[in-house]
């Protein structure tokens, strides 16, 4: 059973490095530290709390994804506002992107909290 944990937690590392390799590819540099910051916080946040590791890594596997997905979003979003309005709409966008990224990390990052045991049913757990 640890075999089994280690290689899923191993497939879901590989899977956060991907995404970080996948947004400094596909779309900038700035979705790419977005991600790295919301892997700094979500480990420094999360990973003191209880739960399980496995549990744990895929929570920021999954953050990892829906990060990648909203930031090629709002990348097209930047693409077809500068088409539209032109160089004005880069300044806006400028301004917007930090707002944009806190609208999912935060959400996400407390939405993940539910997912960890509680510290009553943590006690009774290790009671049993």
């Amino acid at each position: 059973m640890k075999t089994l944990n280690r290689i899923v937690s191993l497939s879901f590392l590989e899977a956060i490095i991907l995404c970080l390799i996948a947004s400094f590819r596909l779309i900038n540099l700035q979705s790419t530290v977005t991600l790295l910051i919301f892997n700094i916080l979500f480990v420094s946040l999360i990973f003191q709390l209880n739960g399980s590791v496995l549990k744990k890594i895929f929570m920021l596997t999954a953050g990892n994804i829906v990060g990648l997905f909203l930031n090629l979003i709002f990348y097209y979003f930047s693409l077809a506002g500068y088409d539209y309005f032109g160089v004005v709409f880069n300044a806006f966008y400028t301004l917007i992107y930090p707002i944009l990224n806190l609208m999912w990390i935060v959400p996400f990052w407390s939405l993940s909290l539910g997912f960890l045991p509680k510290e009553q049913e943590a006690i009774r757990q290790a009671k049993d």
